[in-house]
């Protein structure tokens, strides 16, 4: 287990032990919680023996100075003024990161990030995103990151963690992301969807893009989130039409989320054929169970078998 925060006395409780030991030293319970709350970095084993029953677990501290993290959100920022994604740049910025040593692990993580949107990013030049295979190399990076970032409670780790849990449809993860405003209101949208509950129909697209979301995500991310922000009470005719001709382009989980707001969007507009056909390419949707059901029984109401 990896511990990024800082830990109290009360945090460690230690039961049913007769001994316990600390990189092999003897260690009273007591004591022991004492030395554990007051670690910061190393690899700290643990062992707990019950007579002949012993329990071993390690324990890697990584806690940032503070002073640490806000250096490496500096470099953050100066690679997003850059305006430039290249392995280059990436490596730049790494450069700059490093000097802040207690906080590599953050580092790490954003680096991950970095080089899963470059890999998205070439991927998609190449006019060969649509026939990325799910688990490819990019989301391996991203879940890396995710795996780190998790942990750290600052506005970039924060931004990522939430549009990384609206690529793979963890819609309940990505809209608890408050700092992500755009994130967090699409994907409130689409749980709103998934539950047959009510839910905003008007243009998302307004919604202030004061976090890191805006410059962190990748092309396709977000031509997906734009579309994903379209209104859905019928007036976006010519935006929906553009989504729906690339929705056969998009990874499965991508179009997903597309043809629910194309569907969405043309039953609003009486387009009940067209409502219908996206509805139908989500039939066998065990996410998108209750949602099927609520929108055929709007069709039917409709005169539409």
């Amino acid at each position: 287990m990896t511990i990024t925060a800082k830990t109290a006395v009360n945090d460690w409780v230690i039961r049913n032990a007769d001994s316990v030991t600390i990189n092999g030293v003897p260690t009273p319970a007591a004591k022991a919680v004492e030395v554990l709350s007051s670690q910061r970095t190393g690899i700290f084993d643990v062992s707990l023996a019950n007579m002949d029953v012993v329990q071993t677990s390690q324990f890697e501290f990584d806690l940032a100075e503070e002073e640490d993290l806000a250096g490496v959100d500096a470099a953050l920022e100066r690679f997003i003024d850059g305006g430039e994604l290249s392995l280059r740049a990436i490596d730049d910025f790494i450069m700059r990161a490093k000097r802040y040593s207690t906080a590599g692990r953050y580092l790490s993580g954003l680096a991950n990030y970095l080089y899963g949107v470059l890999a998205r990013e070439d991927v998609a030049e190449s006019g060969l995103h649509g026939q990325l295979h799910e688990g490819g190399g990019y989301e391996g990076k991203y879940d890396q990151a995710v795996g780190i970032l998790g942990a750290f409670d600052r506005p970039p780790a924060e931004a990522i963690c939430g549009m990384v849990a609206f690529h793979y449809n963890q819609f309940q993860r990505a809209m608890t992301k408050t700092k992500s405003q755009r994130v967090a209101e699409v994907s409130l949208r689409f749980q709103s969807l998934l539950k047959g509950e009510p839910l905003r129909t008007e243009g998302l697209s307004q919604s202030p893009h004061t976090s890191l979301d805006f410059a962190l995500s990748d092309s396709v991310l977000e031509q997906v989130l734009a579309w994903s922000a379209l209104p859905l009470d019928g007036t976006a005719a010519s935006s929906i039409a553009d989504m729906a001709s690339e929705i056969g382009a998009q990874l499965p989980r991508d179009a997903f989320k597309l043809h629910l707001v194309a569907a969405e969007h043309a039953i609003a507009a009486k387009d009940f054929a067209s409502a219908g056909h996206h509805a139908e390419r989500l039939r066998h949707s065990r996410e998108a169970e209750t949602w099927y059901a609520g929108l055929r029984a709007r069709l039917q109401s409709q005169g539409v078998s």
